[in-house]
């Protein structure tokens, strides 16, 4: 990314990459990540057509326990959703059970259509093996819901 120094050309690290993973590889994981949920938002269901380019113009691939916090970049670790619930779910207004289902703690603080567009579930890869892995969705509620 292009820094803020004087001259325009100092180079800072992107947001919820870690130094030492490329974005090449962060690239790979999101076109990855919305493949395998069919480029669906997880927490409404919400389908889109396959973008041009590898990222997705409405769709975030939104890391359940991030990288700061030691998150691996693993398929099992990352949700597809639209971009409007990108930010409730970091701050713990959205959360997701071990069962999958997604629970909103406290429903007041959720517009209302962004509300009833939640699904009462995750919307799921077919493979098992790509759904989200219990110890992030833990990790996560734990931290959203412990600030």
């Amino acid at each position: 990314m292009i820094g803020t120094g004087d001259d325009g050309f100092d180079e800072e690290p992107q947001r919820g990459f870690a130094a030492d993973y490329s974005n090449n590889a962060h690239t790979d994981l999101q076109a990855i990540v919305l493949l395998t949920y069919r480029y669906r938002c997880a927490l409404t269901g919400a389908q889109f057509e396959r973008p041009v380019l590898h990222l997705h113009a409405d769709l975030d691939v939104v890391a359940i326990q991030p990288r700061e916090q030691g998150g691996p970049l693993a398929i099992a670790n990352y949700l597809p959703m639209l971009a409007s619930l990108t930010a409730p779910f970091r701050e713990g207004l959205i959360t997701i059970e071990d069962d999958f289902r997604i629970s909103v703690p406290h429903p007041d603080l959720l517009d209302r259509d962004m509300l009833a567009a939640l699904r009462a579930s995750l919307a799921l890869p077919d493979d098992p093996l790509f759904r989200p892995g219990v110890q992030f969705l833990a990790h996560h509620r734990r931290y959203a819901l412990g600030r």
